[in-house]
């Protein structure tokens, strides 16, 4: 049931163009950097994903947040490994995927701590989204290079409290819970 004082339209992004894609990976940037400063939970659910060019640091505006990326284009997989340091934790759900796994290794190799990532494959997966306690990123985009920078898609930003709960319950009753080992 949704309560008056928590109706948050979602935002929109549709990427059909180079200027919305554009957008779009400002904000997933600036997402997922605010979570460096506040670690959470992170479900990532995409049949595919791959790693792609996301945040511009060619100014250098983010070499506080980490010396180590210089003055050049952040990779997904780095700022995905920066998460992890910081506290955040991982459970991704992926198809069955060799460009999928080459990612999922990349990331265990700098992050082995199954506390920290896990990743669980299913057969028939199609939802895709990218959901933590502050926000649900859902649409039709796989998490690819492709999928950020090519392909048409369309994507909802939900800020809603109680679409967030009803979403992780929904993601906890399909894919588990994240392991407390």
């Amino acid at each position: 049931m949704i309560k008056l004082n928590d109706v948050t339209q979602p935002r929109q992004f549709w990427l059909t163009n180079e200027n919305y894609r554009n957008q779009f990976r400002q904000m997933l940037s600036s997402q997922l950097l605010g979570m460096l400063f506040s670690p959470q939970d992170i479900w990532w659910v995409s049949p595919w994903i791959t790693d792609f060019d996301l945040l511009d640091n060619r100014t250098g505006n983010w070499n506080t947040v980490e010396p180590r990326w210089g003055l050049r284009y952040v990779r997904m997989s780095e700022l995905v490994i920066r998460l992890m340091e910081s506290g955040s934790r991982i459970r991704m759900v992926t198809i069955e995927d060799e460009r999928t796994f080459k990612f999922v290794e990349q990331l265990r190799q700098k992050i082995p701590n199954n506390r920290t990532f896990q990743h669980v494959t299913k057969d028939e997966l199609h939802i895709k989204g990218m959901l933590t306690t502050d926000f649900w990123l859902k649409g039709s985009m796989n998490f690819t290079y492709r999928g950020t920078n090519k392909n048409d898609e369309q994507l909802d930003l939900i800020v809603s409290p109680s679409a967030i709960v009803e979403a992780r319950m929904e993601y906890e009753s399909r894919y588990g819970n994240f392991s407390n080992e």
